[in-house]
C-alpha cells in the first residue's frame, strides 16, 4: 500500500516537472519571437508623386456673355437697351363753347355813352357802359356799326345788325299811352303848338330804362317834341348826332 502511494507521488512529481519544463520552453519561445519582432527593421514603401493638375485655360469673355446679359439685378448690363417711347402728349382740353351773345336794342352818346343790351335767355334789358359785364361777356367798345365784347380773355367783334332781336315788339306802355285815332297825327312841339308836319315822328323800339329809339332822326321834328307821352331828345356829341325818346314824367 505504501509502495503504491510512493509510486503515485513519483508519477505526480514527474508530471509536474514536465509541465514546468514545457511552460519554460514556451516562455522562452515567446520571448524570442517578441525580440525578433521588435528588432526587425520596417520595410520602406515607395510613395508615388500625385499627377500634375491640368492647366487652367485663359478666361475668354465670350464664355461669360450669358451671365452678363442675363443678370437679374442689373438692367444696364444688357447690351440690348430697350428705349421706351415717351407717352403721347395729352390732347389739349377743348375750349368751352361760347354762350349766346347778348341782344342789342340801341345806344346813347350823351353824357356817358351806353349801349342797351339784354341777356340772350332773359329779358333784363338795361344800359351798359364800357367795362361792364353782361353775363360772361364784358363790353370793350362799341360804335354805330359794331360792338366788341371780351369773352374767355379774347375779343369778340360783332355787327350790331347780328345782335338785334329777330322780332322787335312795340312796348306795352306805348300802346297803352297811344292817343285816340282822331288825334294820332297830332304832334306837340316845344312851345305846345301843333306841328304842321303831315307825317309826325314815331317812337321806336324800347331800349330799357324808359328810353326808346328814334325811327327816323331826320324827320324834321325838333328836340323836345312830345309824341304819345314820350319826349324827343337830340344830342350832338363827338360820335355824331344821337336821338332817343324819353318818357315824360
Amino acid at each position: 500500500m505504501n509502495r503504491k502511494v510512493l509510486l503515485l507521488n513519483l508519477a505526480l512529481l514527474a508530471l509536474i516537472g514536465l509541465l514546468v519544463w514545457q511552460l519554460r520552453v514556451r516562455r522562452q519561445a515567446a520571448g524570442a519571437h517578441e525580440r525578433a519582432v521588435l528588432l526587425k527593421d520596417g520595410q520602406g514603401r515607395t510613395l508615388l508623386a500625385p499627377p500634375s493638375p491640368a492647366l487652367v485655360p485663359p478666361v475668354a469673355p465670350a464664355e461669360y456673355i450669358d451671365s452678363v446679359q442675363k443678370m437679374l439685378f442689373s438692367k444696364d448690363r444688357n447690351p440690348n437697351v430697350v428705349v421706351e417711347p415717351p407717352p403721347p402728349p395729352k390732347p389739349a382740353p377743348a375750349p368751352p363753347p361760347m354762350p349766346a351773345l347778348p341782344r342789342y336794342y340801341g345806344q346813347i352818346h350823351f353824357g356817358d355813352p351806353a349801349v342797351f343790351l339784354s341777356s340772350a335767355t332773359a329779358n333784363d334789358q338795361r344800359a351798359y357802359g364800357v367795362g361792364e359785364k353782361i353775363g360772361e361777356f364784358t363790353v370793350l367798345a362799341f360804335d354805330m356799326d359794331s360792338i366788341t365784347f371780351e369773352w374767355d380773355g379774347k375779343p369778340v367783334v360783332k355787327q350790331l345788325a347780328d345782335l338785334k332781336p329777330k322780332e322787335a315788339q312795340q312796348p306795352a306802355q306805348a300802346a297803352a299811352a297811344a292817343p285816340p285815332p282822331a288825334q294820332s297825327n297830332s304832334v306837340v312841339a316845344i312851345g305846345g303848338e301843333p306841328s304842321a308836319n303831315s307825317a309826325p315822328p314815331a317812337v321806336g323800339n324800347d331800349m330799357g330804362g324808359g328810353f326808346h329809339a328814334c325811327t327816323n332822326p331826320d324827320d324834321g321834328s325838333p328836340s323836345g317834341t312830345i309824341v304819345g307821352g314820350y319826349r324827343k331828345v337830340i344830342n350832338q356829341g363827338l360820335m355824331g348826332k344821337s336821338c332817343f325818346w324819353e318818357q315824360v314824367k
